[in-house]
């Protein structure tokens, strides 16, 4: 259970991660969130190409909807990323994962009222149902993203996460390239 009243730092006191300014919690989440969101994207891409009618480059483009998901997560480490490290880190990442998921859709609110205002004839999707169906996809991919950051301090998940970050995009990059060549 997450201790909202918790009176001592739940991470070692000489943890690299106390030692960070709001911005360095800031791009760090957002790499993290970037390795959370490209292997999910990957993954949902690797079940399309197994499925019936394979599409990759639509499931590559999933990617754009990720750029909006992760302008809100570094807004959001850099605003409460020095509150969320006197937390434990699973539940730093959880508590930042819930609350940028709830600006996501306070966001999504605005923009979509900001649609109706603009032009009342608009139909469809609006933005408010899309973040409601991947809202859980949003928030694993901030915690998962959010625990990564916390773990890439350290000189050990220094080596892991710049790793793991090379080979996603890599392996994106791969994915991305071989689904224009077949598409063209």
């Amino acid at each position: 259970m997450v201790d909202l009243h918790q009176t001592e730092p739940g991470l070692p006191p000489d943890h690299p991660w106390l030692l960070l300014s709001r911005w360095g919690i800031a791009w760090r989440s957002a790499l993290g969130a970037i390795v959370a969101g490209l292997c999910v994207v990957l993954v949902i891409t690797l079940f399309g190409l197994l499925g019936d009618s394979p599409m990759p480059q639509t499931t590559l483009n999933l990617v754009w909807f990720g750029i909006p998901q992760l302008l809100v997560m570094i807004a959001t480490a850099a605003v409460l990323g020095p509150w969320l490290r006197r937390f434990y880190p699973f539940g730093q990442a959880l508590l930042f994962s819930g609350i940028a998921l709830a600006a996501a859709f306070v966001l999504a609110i605005l923009v979509e009222a900001a649609n109706r205002l603009l032009d009342p004839s608009t139909g469809g999707v609006g933005v408010f149902l899309v973040l409601f169906f991947a809202g859980f996809p949003y928030f694993l991919t901030g915690a998962i993203g959010y625990g990564l950051a916390i773990w890439s301090v350290t000189p050990r998940g220094r080596r892991v996460f710049w790793t793991l970050l090379a080979g996603v995009i890599l392996l994106f990059a791969g994915c991305w390239i071989a689904a224009q060549l077949t598409a063209g």
